[in-house]
């Protein structure tokens, strides 16, 4: 206790240092403490469901597609051969328009399609109510619900007697038997659950070609390991693709854990975010380690009375430990309020779309996770200062007196190096950002192929069993734009089904006249239903040809628009216009049929602009291909909070059952795909300015107590005639060895590190020399600066002073 309060009167004496060692520390421990909040949360946290690390997600997947979605007689024989799996389950993801609930009007919820035992797989029992069973799930059967916890809330006030009620969905009466537990989040951000074999009699849905936007969940017996079940499901889709070679060739399948499945594409970026910060409490651990040793050097005389008057090497230590260890336990507890600061800018920072951001917390284990890294950094920035002045020559110290310092030859050297350290690593920090910073620009500054700016989009789902063929549709459709394009401020208006950032429907499509392609082997596109000027209102250009216009019926001959890059493909050398494709346009059992070419689009970009996908694609008139689920894009010169309520009402005019949903500026749409890639490039700026900032400090600090320690040296120099500017070179020089070196470790580092960074980045060179050119000059700049204060001291000793002082 009494070291204890003796160290802390040590620290009071020096209330500047001790604020800046504490707060150095602080900002490396909190930095890290808040990434790993993020990290404990949606990485390392379980899913809140039993036995969650048995539950898999599987797909189909081909060459060109790591994921598709998978074939009903598929699933069907999967679940037939299969026998790692205690449940195997399919979903299928849809939303559904809400009518008829007293109080609430029209609005969109989402739902899925279920067999029976996916409740089953996720392990999960209602908290009132039952699911439906097995006998229940069929052809013809029953139409039951089961909602959300969230649905039950908001529609009925947890109401019990809410079961055997019937919710009206997409014009359908459906009666609700169970509602689900809160945490119960599968498929996420589910409102209803619904019987899927119900619907399974769909002609499209037994084509083993087609792939409805189905998933498979599983459960695996206990015992069964997820690469067992990889190995045998690939197996089944091998026997598949042999027996079914006209619709299962290339076709394989992929099995993840769920918790992977759901968090996986976020593990590089927060690893990567992880690894940042962690060099960052390296260089702050240097930075204090340096502090700790000047001030162990300014203290000698100090341990050499103390030595000479009985204590020994361990207990200096000991002592010096301490001190180092109140430091340490202060800048945790320090670094834990920045880490809750921190926590909430990284959340707003974060993509909307990484899962449980919601969950992220400062709990138990971050806790541990912080103090545990403050003891630990403890040992690194505080043994090697107590030992060396432990270790410190008793009579040189005492010798020493006011005159100078004790400082070892090796004690210099290990400072040094460890400045050096420093600027390496702060060099890789800075690398990293600012290639990511260009990356980030290149995918800002990427054409898109339309003008998003002033083009709103708005989001509708037509109920299938209403809006039954093509001609409801067609007329629905054009009396709604017709009243959306008197709107004050609106330009243009179309509805698409699958516009750029919002769907994605795909097609096998092969050209007429032309020898068929191997069985299971058709090129797909992209598919897109449109109505009204569709190319107009995204001010997309329409390369050659023409759009679709009133001719264009349910009567008249098929008619398609193509993009630039199937023509390039397919027509290489010729003229598309007035050529036919034979297209699957996904309605029923239809197959295949002929549609002539009458334009050619420009190629736009429809999904990320990272989309390792790139499909060309084709557009159809919505007056012969029936799709029920559109986008209404509006182009308008106001605001687009001032249409949204007018777009609501012109909807409603037409059909009261009718919502609307998702109203967003394209401009949001787009900007949502840059956001991982901003997220990445805003910290990694933050912490590289950081580990700027603290390599600064070291390396002024450095020079600085040098300059203390040659003071007497200095004023000699200057007293025997050496120049104030020679002065100023000698502290210069020594400060630009410690940055050359340094840069020269620091860029092999960051080469090093370019090969991590690699996935990382979009159209921009890891090993980029402008990159490495440009942030070396930053780095000697801000070190400049650091070593200028320092010199510009020391060239300015009065020598009179000095010696007279002697």
């Amino acid at each position: 206790m009494n070291d204890i309060r003796f160290a802390l009167r040590q620290l009071r004496k020096s209330p500047g240092f001790t604020v800046v060692a504490v707060l150095t520390l602080a900002l490396g421990i909190g930095a890290n403490s808040a990434i790993f909040s993020v990290i404990n949360a949606v990485l390392l946290r379980p899913l809140p469901y039993p036995d969650a690390e048995r539950i898999v997600y599987i797909n189909e997947a081909d060459a060109e597609q790591p994921s598709i979605s998978v074939s009903w007689p598929n699933f069907v024989d999967w679940k037939r051969e299969s026998t790692v799996f205690e449940e195997l389950a399919i979903t299928r993801r849809e939303s559904y328009n809400l009518n008829g609930v007293q109080s609430v009007g029209a609005e969109r919820v989402s739902g899925a399609l279920v067999s029976a035992n996916f409740f089953k797989v996720v392990g999960l029992a209602p908290q009132i109510g039952r699911t439906f069973t097995d006998e229940e799930d069929r052809v013809g059967g029953p139409r039951l619900a089961v909602i959300s916890d969230a649905l039950w809330l908001r529609l009925f006030q947890r109401d019990p007697a809410v079961l055997g009620r019937d919710i009206n969905l997409h014009n359908q009466l459906f009666t609700v038997v169970g509602v689900m537990a809160p945490q119960m989040n599968a498929p996420s951000d589910v409102d209803v659950w619904l019987p899927i074999t119900r619907r399974s009699a769909n002609p499209g849905w037994q084509n083993r070609g087609n792939h409805p936007m189905l998933f498979a969940w599983a459960k695996l017996k206990p015992g069964v390991a997820v690469e067992q079940a990889r190995a045998q499901l690939k197996t089944i889709a091998a026997g598949l693709a042999a027996k079914y070679p006209e619709s299962n060739t290339g076709i394989t399948v992929a099995v993840a854990p769920l918790l992977e499945n759901q968090v996986g594409p976020y593990r590089k970026n927060l690893t990567l975010l992880l690894g940042a910060v962690a060099l960052v409490l390296l260089i702050a651990c240097a930075n204090l380690a340096n502090l700790l040793a000047v001030r162990g050097a300014t203290r000698s005389r100090e341990f050499a009375v103390r030595s000479a008057l009985g204590a020994g090497r361990g207990q200096i230590i000991r002592q010096l430990l301490i001190e180092s260890s109140v430091i340490a336990l202060l800048g945790g507890a320090a670094g834990l309020l920045i880490a809750f600061w921190g926590r909430d800018a990284i959340i707003a920072l974060s993509p909307a779309t990484v899962p449980r951001l919601d969950e992220v917390q400062v709990d138990a284990r971050v806790l541990v996770f912080t103090f545990a890294l403050a003891l630990g950094t403890n040992f690194l920035f505080g043994l090697w200062p107590a030992r060396m002045a432990a270790n410190a020559d008793v009579q040189l110290a005492l010798k020493s007196g006011g005159h100078g310092s004790s400082d070892s030859v090796a004690a210099r050297r290990t400072r040094n190096s460890l400045v050096i350290g420093e600027i390496a690593l702060t060099l890789v920090l800075l690398t990293s950002a600012a290639l990511v910073l260009k990356s980030f620009a290149r995918a800002q500054s990427l054409s898109l192929g339309f003008e998003p700016r002033g083009l709103l989009s708005v989001r509708m789902d037509l109920p299938y069993m209403v809006y039954t063929d093509k001609q409801k549709i067609a007329n629905v459709s054009e009396r709604l734009l017709e009243r959306v394009r008197t709107l004050p401020g609106v330009t243009d208006a179309a509805l698409a089904s699958n516009p750029p950032l919002i769907g994605s429907w795909q097609g096998a499509f092969q050209r007429e006249g032309k020898p068929a392609p191997p069985q299971g082997q058709e090129p797909s596109a992209e598919t897109n239903v449109v109505a009204g000027d569709y190319f107009r209102t995204l001010q997309a250009s329409l390369l050659r040809g023409r759009s679709f216009n009133e001719q264009d019926t349910a009567t008249s001959p098929e008619v398609v628009v193509i993009d630039q890059s199937l023509a390039e493909r397919w027509f290489a050398g010729e003229d598309p216009i007035g050529q036919r494709l034979r297209i699957d346009t996904g309605e029923g059992d239809s197959g295949a049929r002929p549609f002539e070419i009458i334009g050619i689009a420009a190629p736009v970009k429809g999904r990320a602009f990272d989309d390792v996908v790139s499909l060309p694609a084709v557009y159809f008139t919505q007056r012969q291909v029936e799709r029920t689920s559109y986008a209404l894009l509006v182009r308008s010169n106001v605001a687009p909070a001032a249409l949204e309520r007018s777009i609501r009402d012109a909807v409603a005019s037409l059909d009261p059952t009718q919502p609307i949903y998702e109203v967003r500026p394209m401009l949001d749409r787009v900007q949502e795909t840059w956001a991982a890639s901003r997220f990445m490039t805003v910290l990694l700026m933050i912490f590289a300015g950081l580990a700027l900032l603290l390599a600064m400090i070291g390396l002024y600090g450095v020079l600085a107590f040098n300059v203390l320690r040659r003071t007497r040296e200095i004023g000699v120099r200057l007293a025997v005639g050496a120049q104030p500017a020679h002065i100023l070179a000698l502290i210069l020089g020594q400060g630009m060895r410690l940055l050359v070196i340094g840069l020269s470790l620091g860029a092999l580092g960051a080469f090093a590190s370019s090969r991590l960074l690699h996935s990382f980045l979009f159209e921009v060179n890891a090993a980029d020399p402008a990159i490495y050119l440009t942030v070396s000059l930053l780095l000697a700049f801000a070190a400049a600066i650091a070593c200028w204060l320092p010199a510009r001291r020391a060239s300015r000793v009065n020598p009179m002073i000095t010696l007279r002082a002697e």
